[in-house]
C-alpha cells in the first residue's frame, strides 16, 4: 500500500468512532473504556484515547491505532485494513499509485485465489439461468423467491467437467492453482476436472466480503455426499469462517442475539421468515475460533441444529468452548415431525412456530441432559454414572463458581440426589480428571503472568506521572506534592537507566515514548475518577508504594549517591 493511502485513511478514521461500531465504549474521564473485545473479563480494562487515536487493553495488553484494531477484530491483514477503513471513509482507491497497487495486489496469492472464486461465482449464476432443474429445483421445492436467490448468490455448477477449467485458464490461471482453489481436482495421471458438477452453489465470504469457498449442495437425491465444500487454501481457513455472517453481523448487533444453524439452507429458511440473524457451520465442527468471533457481536447466542445422532456427539466438546469463553447459549428444538428450520419456512404459519421455538429455547446443559438421559438406561447405575461423568467434564469448563453451583444443583435435583452427595462426587471428579488439572495450571499460569506485568508495570505507570511534566494535571501543587516530586527527581538519579528516570529527564526511546503514552490510558482511567486531587495523591502512593520502597532500598547502596542525599531522600519518604 502506498503510504499517502495509509496517512489519508489515518487521517480520516476517528478511532472512538470505529470501535464504537464493535464495542458500546463510554465515556472515562478524558478517554473511553468498555470490557475488551479480544478476552473474556468483567472489568473494563480497554480503553480508548480520542486525542491519540489509540487503543490499549491492560488485560490482554493489545494494543495500537485504529488499523490495529480493524486487523484484530476482523481477523484480516494489514492490506484489507486499510481497505476496509478506505470504504468505511469513502476514501477512492482508485487515485492512489494505481501502477504500484495493480502490481502488488497482482502478485499476492491470497488475491489469486480470490479472483478465482469471483471468476467462478459469475460462472455459477450464469449456469443457473441456464438450468430449468436447478431453478425448479430452488423456485419449486425449496420455494425460494428470485430475490433470495440472488441476494444469497445461489449459482449452478453444471454436470460438466472442464467447462469452468477453461474459462479460468483462459483467465492465465495455471492448473496448480485452479486445484489450489479447490475448484477443481487432480487424478493421479495429472488430469485435473471441476470440483463441483451437477450442484447447487453457495458462495462463502470473509469478512471482507471476498468470496473465499463454495458449499454445493446435491441436486440429484441419489448424489453422495449431501453437501461438498470447498478445502481449505491460503485464503480460506473453516475454522473461523461461518456462512453469512458478513451479511449478518449488523442485524445480528441491532437485534442483539443469533442463530447457529448446520447448512446454507437452514440459513434462507430464517430469511424467509424476515429473521436476519443466522449463520451456518457448513457440517465444519464449531471451533474456539468460530466462537470468539460471535462474541464480538452479541452475547446472546441460540443454536438451532437438526434432531440427529450427530448433533448429540458433537455437543458435548462446543459447549464446553462456549463456557470457557464465558457464553451460555440457548438451544431452540425443532417441533417434531419436522426436520429443520427449512421445513417450518415453507409452511404457512412458520414464523409463528419459529418465534414460540424462540421463546421456548432451554439453556444447552438442560438439553444435553435431557437428551444424554433418553439415550441411556436410567436404572442402570453404570449409565446413571456415565451420564453424570459427562456433564461434570462440561461443569469443570465454567469459569463462574456461582454458575458451577447452579449447574451442580440442576442436576442433582433432576437426579433426586442431595446436592452433597453430588458435590462430593464432583470433588472427587475433579481431583482425578488430568483434563481439569492441566486447565487450572493454564489459569493459574495466566493469573501470575499477568500480575508478574503488572508488577513490571508499575514503574512504567511511575514514569507516565512525570512525562511532560503532567503530574500537575492530576494533583496540582500542595506541600505533599512538592516533597514528592523532589523525592522523585532524586531518586532517579540512584539509576539514570531505569524508564522512569529517562522520562524525568526526557531521555526516552521512541519505542519507549510509544508504550509510555499508551500507559497514559491506564493512568488517566485511574486516576480521573476521582474528584480531587488529594484522594488521586493517596492513589498514587498506595499505587507505587512497593516500587518507591524497593528502589529507595537500591538508591541507598548505590555509592555514587552521597550522604548528604541519601540523608534528603530518607528524609523526604518520611513526609510523602
Amino acid at each position: 500500500m502506498a503510504n499517502p493511502l495509509i496517512d489519508d485513511v489515518l487521517n480520516s478514521a476517528d478511532i472512538v468512532d470505529i470501535i464504537s461500531k464493535y464495542v458500546p465504549l463510554k465515556k472515562a474521564g478524558s478517554n473511553f473504556s468498555w470490557c475488551c473485545p479480544f478476552h473474556s473479563e468483567k472489568t473494563p480494562s480497554f480503553m480508548v484515547s480520542p486525542t491519540k487515536q489509540i487503543f490499549k487493553c491492560f488485560g490482554c495488553w493489545k494494543g495500537g491505532n485504529v488499523l490495529t484494531f480493524i486487523q484484530e477484530i476482523e481477523r484480516i491483514d494489514f492490506r484489507d485494513a486499510v481497505k476496509e477503513l478506505a470504504k468505511i471513509e469513502h476514501i477512492d482507491l482508485e487515485k492512489y499509485d494505481k501502477d504500484t497497487k495493480k502490481f502488488a495486489i497482482d502478485s499476492d496469492e491470497k488475491w489469486k485465489l480470490k479472483r478465482m472464486h469471483a471468476i467462478a461465482q459469475s460462472f455459477f449464476k450464469a449456469q443457473l439461468q441456464n438450468s430449468q432443474e436447478a431453478q425448479n429445483y430452488l423456485k419449486g421445492k425449496r420455494k425460494l423467491t428470485d430475490q433470495l436467490i440472488e441476494q444469497f448468490g445461489i449459482g449452478y455448477a453444471p454436470n460438466k467437467n472442464f467447462e469452468l477449467i477453461q474459462l479460468l485458464r483462459s483467465k492465465w490461471f495455471t492448473d496448480n492453482d485452479i486445484v489450489e482453489s479447490s475448484l477443481a481436482k487432480k487424478f493421479d495421471n495429472g488430469d485435473i476436472s471441476s470440483f463441483f458438477r451437477n450442484r447447487i452453489t453457495f458462495p462463502i465470504f470473509d469478512i471482507m466480503w471476498n468470496i473465499v469457498w463454495f458449499s454445493a449442495r446435491i441436486l440429484n437425491p441419489d448424489d453422495n455426499p449431501k453437501y461438498l465444500n470447498s478445502a481449505e487454501h491460503k485464503a480460506f481457513e473453516k475454522s473461523k469462517i461461518l456462512y453469512w455472517l458478513n451479511f449478518a453481523k449488523n442485524s445480528i448487533r441491532e437485534h442483539q442475539k443469533i442463530i447457529i444453524v448446520e447448512w446454507q439452507m437452514d440459513v434462507l429458511g430464517l430469511a424467509k421468515m424476515w429473521i436476519p440473524v443466522g449463520v451456518a457451520t457448513s457440517w465444519t465442527s464449531l471451533t474456539d475460533e468460530h466462537i470468539k468471533v460471535l462474541k464480538r457481536y452479541t452475547e446472546n447466542i441460540y443454536l438451532m441444529f437438526d434432531n440427529d445422532q450427530a448433533w448429540q456427539k458433537a455437543t458435548q466438546r462446543a459447549l464446553k468452548l462456549f463456557y470457557q469463553q464465558n457464553l451460555f447459549p440457548k438451544i431452540i428444538s425443532i417441533p417434531e415431525p419436522r426436520k429443520d428450520i427449512d421445513e417450518i419456512s415453507n409452511e404457512e404459519n412458520g414464523k409463528e412456530i419459529f418465534e414460540e421455538c424462540l421463546k421456548k429455547a432451554k439453556d444447552w446443559f438442560q438439553v444435553l441432559y435431557e437428551r444424554l438421559r433418553a439415550s441411556l438406561d436410567m436404572t442402570s447405575p453404570v449409565d446413571k454414572q456415565k451420564l453424570i461423568n459427562t456433564l461434570f467434564d462440561v461443569i469443570i469448563s465454567v469459569n463462574s463458581l456461582a454458575i458451577q453451583e447452579h449447574y451442580k444443583d440442576v442436576l442433582a435435583k433432576n437426579l433426586w440426589f442431595a446436592f452433597e452427595v453430588l458435590n462430593a462426587q464432583f470433588k472427587s471428579y475433579k481431583a482425578n480428571d488430568w483434563k481439569f488439572q492441566v486447565l487450572q495450571t493454564t489459569r493459574k499460569q495466566e493469573q501470575q503472568q499477568h500480575t508478574e506485568k503488572f508488577q513490571l508495570e508499575r514503574e512504567w505507570l511511575y514514569a507516565t506521572l512525570f512525562y511532560q511534566d503532567l503530574i500537575q494535571k492530576y494533583i496540582w501543587w500542595f506541600e505533599r506534592t512538592e516533597n514528592f516530586i523532589k523525592f522523585s527527581e532524586l531518586l532517579s538519579k540512584t539509576d539514570t537507566d531505569n524508564i522512569f528516570s529517562k522520562a524525568i529527564n526526557n531521555n526516552l526511546s521512541e519505542d519507549e515514548t510509544k508504550k509510555i503514552e499508551e500507559l497514559t490510558l491506564r493512568r488517566d482511567q485511574q486516576l480521573e475518577s476521582f474528584s480531587d486531587e488529594k484522594t488521586r495523591y493517596q492513589h498514587i502512593i498506595q499505587t507505587l508504594l512497593p516500587l518507591i520502597q524497593t528502589s529507595l532500598q537500591l538508591g541507598l547502596k548505590n555509592p555514587k549517591i552521597s550522604a548528604e542525599e541519601k540523608t534528603e531522600l530518607l528524609k523526604l519518604r518520611r513526609v510523602l
